[in-house]
């Protein structure tokens, strides 16, 4: 590329490029993937296809690679089409809270839900202290959607993160 001035005045510009990498080519060019996190975020759904009002559980596991994170966070992407069964984070919010104060577990401390995503805030996350729940999604419409990716990071921290892959659920009626 060359850019050349012809009469009076200055030149401004700017380059943009981007470019799309799909989901499954990472393992093909790890040079393009980047740091694989210090966080690993497994989400998994058990099933792919369900029907209209039924349940889909959601399996989470997030393990830190080391140390410890002083304000870890999960990211759950909320699939379009789908609805929180809330009673089951709130089942589990209490179940934490059951705990001993002298338990050193990694704990989910409470959850926050937005539009399209289900924040949970966690404490006592640490290497080889590995935290797992799950919880339901009821489906409300026939459709194929792709499920978002899910986070998992520290707070105070952005290098120690890790990202699930997206998943696709089929609705039928």
């Amino acid at each position: 590329m060359e850019l050349q001035v012809e009469g009076q005045g200055n030149l401004m510009y700017q380059v943009a490029g981007s470019y799309y990498f799909p989901w499954d080519k990472p393992a093909d060019y790890p040079e393009q993937a980047g740091s694989q996190g210090l966080v690993d975020i497994n989400v998994a759904y058990d099933r792919a296809h369900l029907a209209v009002n039924d349940l889909v559980g959601v399996n989470v596991r997030v393990t830190l690679k080391e140390g410890q994170a002083d304000s870890p966070l999960i990211d759950l992407g909320l699939p379009p089409g789908f609805s929180l069964r809330i009673e089951d984070l709130d089942a589990l919010i209490a179940h934490f809270n059951d705990l001993p104060q002298e338990d050193t577990s990694p704990k989910v401390e409470r959850y926050e839900l937005t539009g399209r995503q289900i924040l949970v805030y966690l404490s006592n996350l640490s290497a080889g202290n590995p935290l797992q729940f799950s919880y339901h999604l009821r489906a409300r419409f026939p459709l194929q959607a792709q499920a978002p990716t899910s986070n998992a990071y520290d707070y105070y921290n952005p290098e120690v993160n890790g990202e699930s892959l997206p998943q696709t659920l089929v609705v039928n009626p």
